[in-house]
């Protein structure tokens, strides 16, 4: 567990939430305990949801157990809008999509699976307001309120398993509408090593081993720099990846100063060519 005075570590692939994700709103119908509503707050403030309606819920404003399973998110859950009906909860948008777990019937539309679902949320969410809809605990939505959404959505599983519990389905719909709304996620940038950070890490390669004794195979020093500099170069190295290597030289380096070791005087390890 990190301790109070520690900070969190900087996350990797951050990004700002794209602007159409204000434009979704998550409904949580009739949940059953302050805790799920809590941590489904938390799984939409990780990406980028900002819009939570709860119809018909417990009281979760203030309660502990929403406070601890919504860590970070309290923000979202002091804003999160409390309605009786489902009329209040779908007012003023747009489209809306229900969550099931159910098998498809004819009297409902195509479910389709959560990820076409979530590209579906973010191309309708640019221009227009949208809801996805997550039904009870333990009896989801029931047939009336599904035949009530534009469409439906489901998560693809395998055999024999239990439903996702809220919170699971909340933060697997997130994510997908988040992404879905990014487009491609951009790969963070490296930081390159330059050229001549390379060769000057050659030279510092060479300098030392020669200090331990290493002699290069027919004692050709350009010829074994030649075979690190295409073994380095197979790969575009970082200036971190630099900085370790010249570090692990600055060791052999204190260690041949400090043990008065010098490769003059020490019986030389040769790099032969391995047998054919």
């Amino acid at each position: 567990m990190r301790k109070p005075n520690e900070t969190h570590p900087e996350p990797s692939l951050t990004f700002s939430p794209p602007s159409n994700l204000a434009n979704v709103t998550v409904i949580l119908l009739e949940p059953a305990v302050p805790g799920n509503i809590g941590s489904s707050a938390r799984a939409m403030k990780t990406m980028g949801l900002g819009d939570l309606v709860v119809v018909n819920g417990p009281k979760f404003k203030g309660e502990t157990e929403a406070l601890k399973m919504g860590h970070g998110a309290w923000d979202l859950l002091d804003r999160a809008r409390e309605v009786k009906t489902w009329e209040e909860a779908t007012d003023g948008l747009h489209w809306l999509i229900g969550t099931t777990h159910r098998k498809r019937r004819a009297q409902f539309p195509q479910t389709l699976p959560a990820r076409e679902a979530a590209r579906k949320i973010a191309g309708f969410s640019q221009k227009n307001r949208v809801g996805i809809v997550f039904g009870r605990e333990e009896s989801g939505l029931s047939d009336v309120e599904l035949r009530r959404c534009q469409e439906l959505t489901t998560v693809p599983s395998g055999a024999e398993h239990p439903a996702l519990n809220l919170s699971q389905a909340v933060m697997l719909y997130s994510y997908e509408i988040f992404v879905a709304s990014m487009g491609d996620v951009p790969v963070q940038p490296k930081t390159l090593a330059t050229i001549h950070e390379l060769e000057s890490l050659l030279k510092h390669l060479g300098e030392s081993l020669g200090k331990v004794g290493f002699r290069p195979h027919q004692g050709d020093p350009d010829s074994f720099l030649r075979s690190l500099r295409r073994v380095l170069g197979r790969a575009p190295l970082e200036k971190r990846d630099i900085n370790v290597l010249h570090r692990i030289c600055q060791q052999i380096d204190y260690y041949v100063q400090t043990h008065g070791h010098s490769g003059t005087g020490e019986t030389p390890v040769h790099c032969s060519r391995p047998p054919k």
